[in-house]
Parts: C-alpha cells; sequence; structure tokens
C-alpha cells in the first residue's frame, strides 16, 4: 500500500475515474491542495463524467511499480476546465494485480457465438482488454452453457471475430449488463485498441 499523497502528485498525472454504471474515463491531475486534488472534467466521445459532492468514486492510478486502487469522494466543484472536479485525497492505495485498462463508450451491434448457438446484443464499452454489453436474455442462456463463445464486432470498417472470457454481470438502474475479456488477442490488435481508447480519450480532454 501507498499513501494518497505518494500516488496523486498532480502535474497533469494521468488518473482513471470510475462511479456507477458510468465507463471509467481517463482525466488529469492539476492541482494538489491539502487534502483535496484536482482534475479536468473527464469526457469521451461527447460523454462526460457526471458526479455529485459526495458521490464515492474509483480512483486507479499508473505507477512504474504496478496499478494502485483507491476509493474517493468528490468533495468540490470548480469552475475552471482544468480544476473542475476536487476529490477526497484518499488516506492509503492499494495495488492490484489486476491489469487495469481505459474504457471508452461504443456503441455497437455485436455478435456472439457458440457451436450451437448465436445472439446479438449491443455494446456499452470497451478497452483493450475486453467489452461490457447489454446483457441479454439469449446471451445469458449462451454464458450459462458454458462453452466457448466468439464475439463478431464491426471496428472501424473492420470486421473483427475474437474468443471472449465471461468476466462479471450487474445490473444497473434495473438494466442487466455483462462484462467479457479478450482471449488469446493478437498484441498488434490490442495495440490497435488501446491507440484508438487513448486517441479518443485525449481529444475529448482537448490534450
Amino acid at each position: 500500500m501507498l499513501s494518497g499523497t505518494d500516488v496523486i502528485k498532480g502535474k497533469r498525472q494521468e488518473i482513471w475515474l470510475n462511479a456507477n454504471n458510468q465507463p471509467s474515463l481517463s482525466a488529469f491531475v492539476h492541482k494538489v491542495d491539502q487534502d483535496t486534488f484536482w482534475t479536468n472534467l473527464p469526457r469521451c466521445s461527447g460523454q462526460v463524467l457526471m458526479l455529485q459532492v459526495g458521490q464515492s468514486v474509483e480512483v486507479g492510478v499508473s505507477l512504474a511499480e504496478g496499478f494502485y486502487n483507491a476509493t474517493t469522494h468528490l468533495s468540490k466543484v470548480g469552475n475552471t476546465s482544468e480544476n473542475f472536479y476536487g476529490f477526497e485525497m484518499p488516506l492509503q492505495f492499494v495495488k492490484t494485480q489486476e491489469r487495469k485498462f481505459l474504457r471508452i463508450p461504443y456503441a455497437a451491434s455485436v455478435l456472439f457465438r457458440t457451436d450451437e448457438m448465436a445472439t446479438t446484443s449491443a455494446s456499452i464499452n470497451f478497452s483493450a482488454g475486453g467489452i461490457m454489453v447489454f446483457l441479454v436474455p439469449e446471451l445469458e442462456k449462451m454464458i450459462n452453457t458454458g462453452k466457448d463463445i466468439t464475439m463478431t464486432i464491426n471496428m472501424e470498417n473492420e470486421s473483427i471475430i475474437l474468443p471472449m472470457q465471461f468476466s462479471w454481470k450487474k445490473t444497473y438502474d434495473q438494466i442487466p449488463m455483462a462484462g467479457f475479456g479478450f482471449q488469446d488477442i493478437d498484441p498488434a490488435l490490442q495495440d490497435k485498441f488501446t491507440v484508438m481508447v487513448e486517441k479518443c480519450s485525449r481529444k475529448d480532454s482537448g490534450l
């Protein structure tokens, strides 16, 4: 574990924020004041991270020695583009073993298949590590078979087919959703996804 002040340094430091059913988005720490750190308003593809004072938020920071997570709360809302959200400085960050990827909103039709079944759903967001989709009934049946699942999705005019690993299912506002991880993804394709996500994040952050 590391203290909050050992992790959050400011000086345009990139962090990842995640709250409720919104996709995790990157933000940049521009200022640190005693027990508060300030970021810009995270946005990507026209979607912004909308928070209310007092709301709980997960913050992640990638350091040379690993990825660190902590829970914080929004304490203040500022009036400048660089210092828009003021978050409580966490007392401690915990190093996680899981690799974290920046996520961006991405709406597209997704085809899932097993040897015997096929169904379509719609994506909500994706990262270089996986994708979040609406959990339609046929997809849940497919997951429950325990059989290997492949996904077909069109991205940038390219049809991509990948083996998938079911990771989790959750319900947000009474809407079931599911997360899948990419299995055996070609490193070049994963790098392509990473570039797409980072390009979108920096473009919408004005950086």
